[in-house]
């Protein structure tokens, strides 16, 4: 399952996967150009898995290119887990409501590239700079989300 430049990273992921497996069923990869984006349920649920862990001054730090929030965010049920440092702490991000969220969209000092939209976490961890008004404290390990758009 190693696929990037990062091990670490890419064990948290793998953790992740795991235990979405574990809980939910095999994920299966369905876009071979995105190697953090799967499956579950006969395509029922996409989710897509991004990490990070500090970046100099800032809190995590995320970037994800439009194209995949807007994929993400036309699917029934499309998710973006974001992990927070370390593979127990990450959130459970509807891709709609993230979608939704980006007209309030603040660039921060550095510029994303276009195409781009970056994601830096605001300590204690309730909003990303980026979109202060956006609480995350609902996303927090909520994998019920998950489970909900399984049950529809």
């Amino acid at each position: 399952m190693q696929h990037g430049c990062n091990p670490e990273s890419d064990a948290r992921k793998n953790k992740i996967v795991l235990d979405l497996q574990q809980r939910f069923g095999a994920l299966e990869r369905k876009h071979p150009n995105r190697h953090d984006w799967y499956s579950l349920k006969a395509d029922k649920i996409e989710i897509f898995i991004t990490d990070s862990q500090a970046h100099y001054a800032e809190r995590p730090w995320f970037d994800m290119e439009r194209r995949d929030i807007k994929l993400l965010a036309e699917h029934p049920a499309g998710f973006v887990v974001f992990i927070l440092g370390d593979a127990d702490t990450y959130l459970v991000v509807p891709a709609k409501r993230l979608q939704d969220e980006l007209k309030n969209y603040v660039a921060g000092r550095r510029k994303a590239p276009r195409g781009f939209y970056h994601f830096n976490l605001l300590l204690p961890g309730k909003a990303f700079a980026q979109l202060p008004n956006f609480d995350l404290h609902p996303y927090l390990k909520n994998l019920q989300l998950i489970q909900s758009a399984i049950d529809q």
